[in-house]
């Protein structure tokens, strides 16, 4: 589960609070909706520790707010530009990566996308197993998985054009915006602090 490195990628928006933290990865991440409260503030302290985060200043009603450091600012980079992506065998970390990164940052897209499908068609060398054992099993998993999911990077691909015009990904492209935090209020919680605060 890639919920440090999506808390760290949604900060780059600048700091927020933990509820609001928790909203905007359910908003941004539909398939963690699961994820609990108490999971985003155990995982705030641990970053906090690693010096990935750091508490700074709260909202108008006493909430702590957290802010990334330079290294948690270059570790969100790193994740959300694909520079640490180094398999790509995981359905969940694939989505977590490609939807956060496509509600933050745009910039981020192409990067992301390329080295996913680098990793994807990487021939790994092995032949395929024979027989109807588990490893076959598996290797037939692990080839619809591949083809799954080079299938939905295409789908990314499409919806990278129709947001964009024609994009190829070859140049530097159109000036693509940053997306800020919801302005709705989080379940149980207090407004969202705005994103030039």
């Amino acid at each position: 589960m890639a919920v440090r490195e999506a808390l760290l990628g949604i900060l780059t928006l600048g700091p927020a609070y933990g509820l609001q933290l928790h909203s905007e990865l359910c908003e941004r991440a539909p398939h963690r909706l699961r994820t609990n409260v108490g999971q985003i503030y155990g995982t705030l302290d641990r970053l906090v520790v690693a010096g990935l985060v750091q508490r700074e200043g709260e909202t108008a009603d006493g909430l702590p707010l957290y802010a990334l450091t330079p290294s948690g600012n270059q570790t969100a980079v790193d994740w959300l530009s694909g520079a640490t992506l180094v398999s790509a065998t995981d359905w969940s970390e694939l989505l977590d990566r490609i939807l956060i990164a496509r509600s933050l940052d745009d910039s981020f897209m192409e990067s992301l996308v390329g080295a996913y499908e680098v990793l994807l068609t990487c021939d790994t060398g092995e032949p395929a197993p024979t027989g109807t054992g588990h490893s076959t099993l598996l290797a037939a998993a692990n080839a619809r998985f591949q083809d799954a999911a080079l299938a939905w990077l295409g789908d990314v691909r499409r919806d990278m054009s129709s947001r964009y015009g024609l994009y190829d990904g070859n140049s530097a492209g159109p000036s693509l915006a940053a997306h800020g935090y919801s302005a709705a209020r989080p379940k149980r919680g207090r407004p969202s602090v705005p994103l030039n605060k």
